[in-house]
């Protein structure tokens, strides 16, 4: 709909129908003055006297009847299966292009966005003439161009072919004689009044300047008698809608979550315009293949964009599609939850009508039951409640981007970064020591204070720290940061009430701001009230969707109240997306031991990376797992325990644990050496040079004399006062090949 063209029909959004997304259908937005309970003619709800809007489809009830009048009329097929009215010449007309119903103020057919000549002037529907009461047979508008055409100045565009429809009209390939291109020229308008459809023109002109690589460009408009058209670039390619027909299946999560990401810059740059697109949805990308052979994602058909403005005239929307505020107020928020609406459909198919708005319970889809953190995205970014969902394109970018991550998994030596969290503690010691960061507002002014004071603290200056927190609060009282480095500084102390007040200040400064539930959960973790950390964790993973410092957090929690599948599960996520995460893969491991399944325990750990300042660690507790935590050690399991020896030794470990470890090793080994099973085995020992590859493993007295080695070692690096020296010394004597007969 274009603002301007239909002056008495405001604040009107086209719809269309979800079981099927092609097209687009209009709603009027005039109240309505019916003072019974209003009936929606799209999907029969009944909605109070009170409601404009439908409160389950969104459709305006300016169309509706009231529940008294209903009875008197006849009824026919409505377009979601049931009955609706037929209010005479004035009410419901069919489509003359499906059959579909027709309401008296729409613009386009909801099924398949046929152009009604209400459109633009408001005087025939469903063959009578407003005002006068005359009837005449409905015709179709005609299109007035076709194969062979010329036009535009002194005939430049030369139509060769008729590529789709619209719901203006068709829609055709032309060639430009002029600069020798391909171009696509669409109807704009159709009307009866001439001067409309030039003011209309004159309206969309500021398209012209739309210039983006994500975006389809506009060259210009034209104007033939009563009729105007837009002349675009042509993109060579495929919807993604065309190619969810073709193949007749979703995409894959991680695809789709491409194609998505591939398309926001498109809405950030038009946001920043002062633009809102309306009406996004899967027909409207088209994957362009470029000359290179490359391909790439692009946003056409700009016919739906309109200037962001408190109260617009005219709006555009897909019924399945478009939020439920976007009736009365499109904005760019409304844009983004039409991007995760059709994200959530590219990836299942999805019946767009249950429900109409929001998403689908996770377990009624497979896809969203699978991939928890996509569906936590989708969530959040259709929430019932438009505070809770995206703001912006960049918010919604970092999160999906982190959603990816998990998706095709991160690759090993590649750091995850973050807007919101940087890694590392603030102290070395303490309560909270270790994990992540919650990040500064840059657009703080007490930015640099606090950065000083972090400082400070990292370098073990707490008086120094307090003050410059202190004085940030001081510069800007309503510093969020400032608050909360005060209340984590206090509860590195101890101090939880005073902890507990800047936490309190903070929900009366910016009440929907994420930091106050990492900081509530890190003040009930440390206090030792888990459920309730539990609880604003859980928060916090929902409203961050894409970011693994939440999930750590949830982990963690979940692992101290021994929820060691649950537990299991978080840390296998975080791992897909940060495979060098050695949190996650320790936090694993501990779980899948408790689990009793030792084998994907010391697995987790192996994933541990040569580069970690834990790799040493993850070695010991592999060796560890096998030998004292396992009840019984099997033969199959000494391969295991040699490859981490190896590589400890290898790095010239020489701690305690690890001469330990390894002449238990060779004990066990030793204990091993008459079964058959550990006889046919061939693997590299501790002390054996790899680039000689494995040999035959040694013989009993051989095992004895490296077991013995391994125990002296041992016994040298420890006090003689040392309550468990004696014990080493009876298993040192035990395989010493001289007590061998």
């Amino acid at each position: 709909m274009l603002k301007g063209a239909a002056t008495t029909v405001p604040n009107s959004v086209s719809v269309t129908s979800s079981g099927s997304p092609k097209g687009k259908a209009a709603l009027a937005g005039r109240k309505a003055t019916s003072t019974a309970s209003k009936i929606c003619l799209v999907c029969q709800t009944v909605n109070s006297a009170q409601e404009d809007y439908c409160t389950n489809c969104g459709a305006d009830l300016n169309a509706t009847i009231s529940s008294a009048a209903l009875s008197t009329l006849p009824m026919s097929a409505s377009p979601n299966g049931g009955s609706a009215p037929v209010v005479g010449l004035d009410g419901p007309t069919p489509c003359p292009q499906c059959g579909n119903m027709i309401m008296p103020n729409d613009k386009f057919c909801r099924k398949c966005g046929y152009a009604s000549i209400n459109l633009v002037n408001a005087k025939t529907i469903g063959g009578a003439e407003r005002g006068n009461g005359t009837s005449h047979a409905h015709a179709e508008p005609k299109i007035k161009i076709g194969v062979g055409s010329k036009l535009g100045e002194k005939g430049r565009y030369e139509i060769t072919r008729q590529i789709g429809a619209g719901g203006m009209g068709a829609v055709f390939l032309a060639e430009d004689g002029v600069l020798k291109r391909k171009v696509v020229i669409k109807a704009l308008l159709q009307s009866d009044d001439p001067e409309l459809v030039e003011l209309s023109i004159k309206e969309r002109e500021f398209l012209a300047a739309v210039n983006h690589p994500k975006i389809v460009k506009i060259y210009d408009f034209l104007q033939i008698d009563t009729e105007g058209y837009i002349v675009m670039e042509f993109v060579n390619g495929h919807t993604l809608f065309n190619m969810l027909e073709e193949r007749g299946q979703p995409f894959t999560p991680e695809e789709a979550v491409r194609y998505t990401l591939g398309i926001l810059p498109a809405f950030g740059y038009l946001h920043r315009l002062g633009l809102i697109y309306c009406d996004f949805k899967p027909q409207n990308i088209m994957l362009e293949e470029l000359k290179d052979g490359t391909k790439d994602v692009k946003l056409i058909d700009l016919g739906t964009v309109i200037k962001y403005e408190k109260d617009p005239q005219a709006v555009y929307g897909t019924q399945g599609f478009y939020a439920p505020e976007a009736v009365k107020q499109p904005s760019p928020e409304t844009d983004l939850y039409t991007i995760a609406r059709s994200l959530a459909y590219m990836v299942s198919l999805m019946d767009l009508d249950r429900p109409q708005f929001g998403m689908p319970p996770a377990e009624h889809y497979k896809i969203f039951r699978d991939n928890p953190v996509l569906y936590r995205f989708l969530y959040k970014a259709t929430h019932p409640v438009a505070a809770k969902r995206f703001s912006t394109v960049e918010g919604m970018t970092d999160q999906l981007e982190g959603v990816l991550r998990v998706l095709a998994g991160g690759q090993p030596g590649l750091p995850v970064s973050s807007k919101l969290f940087t890694s590392g503690s603030l102290t070395t010691t303490g309560k909270l020591a270790g994990g992540s960061i919650a990040g500064l507002n840059e657009k703080d002014k007490a930015y640099d204070l606090l950065r000083q004071g972090d400082t400070a603290l990292k370098a073990g200056q707490t008086n120094q720290a307090l003050s410059f927190y202190n004085q940030a609060v001081g510069l800007n009282p309503n510093s969020v940061d400032g608050h909360l480095r005060l209340a984590e500084f206090y509860m590195e102390r101890s101090q939880y009430t005073q902890a507990l007040s800047e936490i309190t200040r903070v929900q009366k400064i910016e009440p929907s701001n994420w930091k106050i539930a990492w900081y509530t959960g890190r003040l009930l973790e440390v206090q030792g009230s888990l459920p309730a950390a539990l609880d604003q964790y859980r928060e916090l993973v929902q409203d961050l969707p894409g970011e693994l410092p939440p999930l750590l957090a949830l982990a963690r929690v979940q692992t101290k109240l021994a929820q060691y599948r649950e537990a299991i599960e978080t840390y296998q996520i975080i791992s897909r997306a940060d495979p060098d995460n050695s949190e996650a893969l320790f936090g694993n491991a501990f779980c899948q031991m408790n689990q009793q399944q030792y084998q994907e325990s010391a697995k987790a750990l192996s994933r541990v990376s040569e580069h970690s300042a834990r790799y040493l660690e993850a070695q010991q507790a592999i060796c560890d797992i096998y030998l004292y935590q396992k009840k019984k050690l099997e033969p199959a399991d000494l391969p295991e325990i040699s490859t981490a020896l190896r590589n400890m030794e290898l790095k010239q470990s020489d701690t305690l644990q690890f001469w330990l470890a390894r002449a238990d090793f060779y004990k066990q080994m030793w204990d091993m050496s008459s079964s058959a099973q550990l006889a046919k085995q061939t693997f590299l020992l501790p002390h054996q040079d790899p680039d000689q590859g494995a040999k035959s493993l040694p013989n009993k007295r051989q095992l004895g004399r490296l077991a013995e080695e391994s125990y002296g070692e041992y016994l040298k690096r420890i006090p003689f006062n040392d309550p468990g020296r004696e014990q080493i010394v009876r298993e040192k004597l035990k395989v010493s090949p001289w007590r061998l007969v």
